[in-house]
């Protein structure tokens, strides 16, 4: 569970490999937790191998994949709901995030579009997250103050969680700079930087570290 990912304790930098070594097994684990993702926006009719309009999703082709047999598209669907919980944060909300609220969220969503194919996914989502999502409760989490550390000491069975992570970040920046493009090529090339970043500076804060690479005008543009 991502909340689980949160808040366990790290060992500290000494207990790590040199960073060269590090830098290439994050990178080879922080990779693999984005596949899904690609391959949802591969499956998804209205999108190309590199992007999803997220406005032009719609309820039908998100409930066909969270109800599939096929785990990778269950988990896929998930990842465009948690790149959704990112876009429709608002500003008092910030980048607090309470995941057993987002379950909810989920649950929700997918059941009013079930009942409503034709809705579009963003339209479902506005009426169950953001301002229309319950307060955050005690166990909310501040990914502002997540470290680099965290995403450095990632095991392999935690990719899940760290995934989806990632993309909440990449819908919270999206939604700053207004844009409803899931770009897979700058969103992988992004998650590079990040780790990159990350395994460079543990201290530094994760948040800090998207907003270097996945925020308006930031490096992975470059």
């Amino acid at each position: 569970m991502p909340s689980q990912w949160c808040t366990k304790r790290y060992p500290g930098d000494h207990d790590a490999p040199s960073k060269s070594i590090r830098r290439l097994f994050m990178l080879r684990i922080v990779l693999s937790a984005i596949t899904t993702a690609f391959l949802l926006a591969c499956a998804i009719p209205s999108a190309s191998a590199e992007q999803l309009d997220a406005s032009t999703l719609s309820c039908r082709e998100l409930t066909e994949k969270a109800a599939s047999s096929n785990k990778s598209a269950v988990y896929g669907a998930s990842v465009i709901l948690y790149w959704m919980e990112g876009y429709q944060a608002t500003e008092d909300q910030g980048t607090v995030v309470d995941f057993d609220n987002v379950a909810k969220e989920f649950e929700a969503t997918t059941d009013f579009c079930s009942k409503n194919p034709g809705v579009g996914v963003m339209s479902a989502t506005a009426k169950f997250m953001g301002e229309n999502a319950e307060d955050a409760t005690p166990k909310a989490i501040d990914l502002s103050i997540l470290k680099c550390e965290a995403v450095n000491s990632t095991k392999e069975n935690e990719t899940e969680g760290l995934g989806q992570i990632l993309m909440w970040l990449a819908g919270y920046h999206a939604s700053v700079a207004k844009s409803t493009i899931i770009d897979m090529d700058k969103f992988g090339a992004s998650v590079e930087k990040i780790t990159t970043y990350c395994v460079e500076h543990p201290e530094m804060g994760l948040f800090t570290a998207s907003e270097k690479f996945m925020g308006e005008g930031s490096d992975s543009d470059e």
